[in-house]
């Protein structure tokens, strides 16, 4: 269970590593690409993506087409949780060209081939999230963790009602397969977020 001085511990966090890369001129976007010099559209950074095999979380930004992204987003991190040979998608995290985190979002299962899990699995695994990852990426898996903890009501509530938009479909499709398929139900659930009013709520809620 999160609680309030957890909450202040997660936004602290977040706050000290976009300072730290805004004092070196970076983005955390450009960090994300882990020393690229090029941003190729549809390719994972890192190239193998990040995985932490202790625990089986793992991550990767990327961009689709210009004209598939949503006007104003650079990019965007899939967070994944791996088991022996399965794995599933915990969360989307969009970024803006600031950097700056605008939008979280669910995926339908042939976006990224999970093996789609039902809602309680991954809002599970989301609430053990924690990589141990050392070097230049650290800082972005304790940026990751840090969000994950100061939205993590959203998330849970996306997570949740990505299930019901897959028992429509199922409904629509007559069939689960052919919903989990459907190539027109690209993003299951989102929604925008704000993480200076929420940074903002967490420092006046420490203060009160």
């Amino acid at each position: 269970m999160l609680t309030q001085s957890n909450l202040w511990l997660a936004a602290q966090e977040l706050a000290s590593i976009q300072m730290q890369y805004a004092k070196s001129g970076r983005t955390l976007s450009e960090a994300a690409l882990c020393g690229a010099r090029d941003f190729v559209e549809w390719q994972h950074y890192p190239s193998e993506d990040l995985v932490d095999k202790a625990s089986g979380y793992e991550f990767y930004y990327h961009a689709h087409s210009l004209g598939e992204m949503p006007k104003g987003e650079h990019g965007h991190f899939h967070v994944i949780k791996r088991e022996k040979n399965s794995f599933h998608h915990l969360i989307g995290i969009a970024l803006n060209q600031q950097g700056i985190p605008v939008r979280l979002f669910t995926t339908n299962q042939w976006v990224t081939g999970e093996d789609m899990a039902d809602a309680m699995r991954v809002i599970q695994s989301l609430g053990g999230f924690e990589m141990a990852i050392k070097g230049r990426m650290a800082p972005v898996c304790r940026w990751i963790s840090s969000l994950i903890r100061l939205f993590f009501v959203e998330i849970e509530v996306l997570i949740l009602e990505r299930d019901q938009k897959i028992h429509r479909l199922t409904k629509e499709f007559g069939d689960r397969k052919l919903a989990l398929d459907s190539k027109e139900n690209h993003v299951l659930t989102e929604r925008k977020i704000d993480l200076m009013g929420r940074l903002s709520e967490c420092l006046l809620d420490v203060n009160s």
